[in-house]
């Protein structure tokens, strides 16, 4: 299903949030996101939380989240989870497990409680083993896979200091008319 979440501010200023009791850093000029995670197979836990991933270009995976962020938004322990495919990420073995992601509308910076659009992940989310997390980004990373395997468009004004994803309807192809 196409959405836009259109023009939305970079981060002006370092603040901290706390999605779900959770503190966690916004730093200037993060093109943020918020999203909650979403198994594959039945519905999310109603006491899942949503919270904020940055989109980052120079992640090539589909989405990362450190194991310690993942247990405290989706009320679920990985390791009790049957893992996914391996890939390698910063050069070391991690394991892929079946959620997609969720992405929320915002509103004043902060997320609306609507989804915009459910994002595929292709092989699934990495999630940072804990002791891994150090070596990892210290955020959830929203990368290029998981934008390309759903056809989103990233489109960043520098002059308005703005951020849009988008995804187009489905493109019908042009019927060829009979003379």
């Amino acid at each position: 299903m196409p959405f836009r979440i259109a023009q939305v501010p970079l981060i002006a200023t370092q603040h901290v949030v706390s999605p779900g009791g959770v503190d966690v850093t916004l730093r200037p000029y993060q093109a943020v996101v918020w999203a909650r995670l979403v198994p594959w197979v039945g519905q999310p836990d109603p006491e899942s939380v949503v919270f904020p991933a940055v989109v980052d270009t120079g992640n090539n995976h589909s989405f990362l989240i450190p194991g310690p962020f993942f247990r405290a938004w989706t009320k679920v322990d990985y390791r009790s989870l049957e893992p996914g495919r391996q890939v390698f990420v910063n050069g070391l073995p991690v394991r892929c497990y079946h959620f997609n992601l969720d992405l929320l509308r915002l509103r004043a910076g902060g997320p609306a409680g609507r989804v915009a659009a459910r994002l595929q992940t292709g092989p699934g989310v990495v999630i940072i083993p804990d002791a891994l997390a150090p070596s990892f980004p210290r955020l959830p990373v929203l990368g290029v896979r998981c934008l390309t395997v759903n056809r989103v468009t990233f489109t960043l004004d520098g002059d308005r200091q703005t951020f849009s994803l988008s995804q187009p309807g489905r493109v019908t192809p042009a019927r060829r008319v009979s003379a």
